[in-house]
């Protein structure tokens, strides 16, 4: 029987989190998830939604020079890690951080972004489906919506290999991390059924690597 979905715990301690959390290596990853983004038009106007300390949106910065993001989390201890990574880049006039809820941000207009990014922000939410229709709303018509996250494994052996391949050097509560993301991540089937409600099809979910699935959505015209 596949794995169930099992959302993460709440933090003990937001800060510390954030710090182990930024303390991981996610060079590549971002650094891959910004190339990918740049094989189709992006921008100028981005928002990244659960930007965590901003590692993409000062990559997208550095390989796009016209690019603007307003980068969005709802934990204050990622925005203030965030801040100081972005003005050490250099980016400070070209990423506005933003504290917001992704399943709550009715306070942003329709269709303000040429392009919505996400990447791992979709396991944490307990409903996943909202972040995925503030993403598709806030994207204007004929507009992106670039989102990637981890999948969810079929059993907890392949959570152990994985944590095994692509987490050996890190810490211990860092490994733990990785694998409560895994546990609460949503598989290929899953992300499919709610893109199908918003009008996305299939060809459009796939998966990215051994462990991400990835929503490239050029947004239809109304």
């Amino acid at each position: 029987m596949s794995l169930l979905r099992t959302p993460e715990p709440q933090p003990e301690d937001p800060y510390l989190e954030a710090v182990e959390y930024q303390s991981m290596d996610h060079d590549q990853v971002n650094r891959q998830f910004v190339v990918d983004l740049l094989t189709r038009p992006t921008g100028p106007r981005v928002i990244d939604l659960g930007c965590g300390p901003a590692g993409i949106p000062i990559e997208l910065c550095s390989q796009h020079e016209s690019v603007e993001v307003l980068a969005i989390d709802e934990e204050p201890e990622m925005l203030d890690l965030a801040k100081r990574d972005i003005d050490a880049a250099g980016y400070l006039d070209r990423i506005i951080l933003c504290q917001g809820d992704a399943n709550d941000l009715d306070w942003l207009e329709d269709a303000t972004a040429d392009t919505v990014i996400s990447n791992s922000l979709i396991h944490h939410l307990d409903s996943p489906e909202k972040g995925f229709n503030t993403a598709a709303r806030l994207v204007k018509s004929a507009g992106r919506l670039f989102i990637r996250d981890l999948a969810r494994p079929e059993t907890e052996a392949d959570i152990e290999d994985l944590v095994g391949t692509y987490c050996s050097g890190e810490s211990t509560r860092a490994r733990q991390l990785f694998r409560q993301s895994l546990h609460a991540a949503l598989n290929l089937n899953e992300v499919r059924e709610i893109c199908g409600g918003l009008g996305i099809t299939p060809n459009h979910v796939q998966m990215s690597s051994d462990r991400h699935w990835t929503v490239d959505w050029k947004k239809t015209l109304d």
